[in-house]
């Protein structure tokens, strides 16, 4: 009892062959491509990490620079005022020695 006896056989046994490498193909293709999206996903994780970290950054760079806004405001009303009493005390001291003169 031969194993192969008629050229149909032999056709089974090469189909049978050519299955078997297809699968042994597509299993290795399917592994990469699993690889690849692994791969990628992690990489998605890193730079959503990276960019939630500029964007605590610049929100941190933000709100102090809101509060220096908020004290560079305060400081210049200050600083105007006291430009303003120095201009009032002066022109009172003018006017004392106009006086005095007269």
């Amino acid at each position: 009892m031969p194993f192969i006896e008629t050229s149909k056989d032999l056709l089974f046994v090469v189909l049978a062959f050519c299955i078997l490498w297809v699968t042994v193909f597509v299993s290795w293709l399917l592994y990469y491509f699993i690889m690849i999206v692994r791969d990628t996903k992690a990489l998605v994780h890193q730079v959503r990490s990276a960019v939630e970290k500029i964007e605590e950054l610049t929100r941190a760079a933000h709100e102090k620079m809101e509060r220096s806004a908020a004290s560079f405001t305060l400081i210049g009303q200050a600083v105007k005022e006291l430009i303003t009493w120095g201009i009032q005390q002066k022109m009172k001291g003018r006017e004392a020695k106009k006086a005095k003169k007269k």
